[in-house]
Parts: C-alpha cells; structure tokens; sequence
C-alpha cells in the first residue's frame, strides 16, 4: 500500500489532524510501515483535491489554526479497492545485515559491535512496542489490527535471539 491509502485507512477511523495521523505513523505503525512527516500533509492536500478526503479549519486561540480531516464516501471506495487488491512482497532493507554479509575482513570486535548496536535498537522498539499495547486496546485496536502488533512481537523476538546467538559464537 501507498501513502495515501494509508493515510485513507488512518481516516476510516474517524477525523484527524495531521499531528495525529503522524503520531500513529510513528508509534502504531512505524514496525512495518516507514513512513516521514514530510509526506503527510503533501499527500492530505492530493487527496483533498481528489475529493477523497475534506478539511474543516478549527480556529484556536494563541495556537496556529488546526485542520481537521475527514474521509470521504469516495475516499473510502478508493481504500476499499486499494483493500483487495492483491498483496505485494514485503520489501525488507537492512544496513546491518549488509555490513555483516561484507565484513569477513573486519576484526570479529567490530562485527560485534554491529551485532550489540542492533540488539539494542531490537530490544528498544520492542520495549516500545509493548509499552503501547494497552493504550492501543483501550483506544479500540481491532482484532484484526492487534495481529499487526503480534507480527512485531514475534519479529523483533525471532530477531533478538538470531542475533543473541551470532554474538556468542563470535
């Protein structure tokens, strides 16, 4: 899926500003989707002039005005669409892993210095991704939407212990 159906899909849920649709890029989504700031209110404005989505400008006091966003019943079409169809790959990219696959002719030190570097990252986002579970359940996490969160449990899990183990046999 593109940026905009994500974004479509972020909408389905109910209104958001741009602040908050960032916010569950960031935190919801960020273990399987990348996703910059910067795309955002480019791609709210495209789909805007598509009429797939609508922007209602809250006043504030002391604050810049805020914009609200709503799916439209032709935004919701185009996301059901986007929906069924077929799924691609997943498209996995790796700096660590491709520093390890050319390393054979660094010091086994450093190799384990890529190796530590990265199992902190691993257990940070899965600490990070456990310390949101019940804030998302009680914010109505489907289901559906809580294997998302499973998936990167198991992930970064699988990931943790691959890598516990290549460090030992260092």
């Amino acid at each position: 899926m593109k940026g905009r159906e994500i974004i479509l899909g972020i909408l389905q849920n109910g209104p958001h500003t741009g602040y908050e649709i960032n916010d569950i890029l960031q935190t919801r989504l960020n273990h399987f989707f990348d996703a910059t700031f910067g795309m955002i209110y480019p791609t709210l404005k495209k789909l805007e002039q598509e009429k797939l989505v609508t922007k209602q400008q809250v006043a504030q006091t002391d604050k810049p005005n805020k914009n609200i966003y709503t799916i439209t019943p032709t935004g919701k079409a185009v996301l059901s669409k986007a929906l069924i169809e077929p799924t691609a790959d997943e498209i996995f990219k790796s700096d660590v892993l491709m520093r390890l696959y050319f390393s054979q002719n660094l010091p086994a030190s450093q190799v384990a210095e890529f190796l530590q570097e990265e199992i902190i990252r691993k257990e940070t986002k899965l600490a990070e991704l456990k310390a949101q579970l019940d804030h998302w359940m009680d914010s109505g996490m489907t289901d559906v939407q809580k294997i998302t969160f499973d998936y990167g449990i198991a992930y970064y899990t699988a990931t943790l212990e691959v890598l516990e183990k290549a460090k030992t046999q260092l």
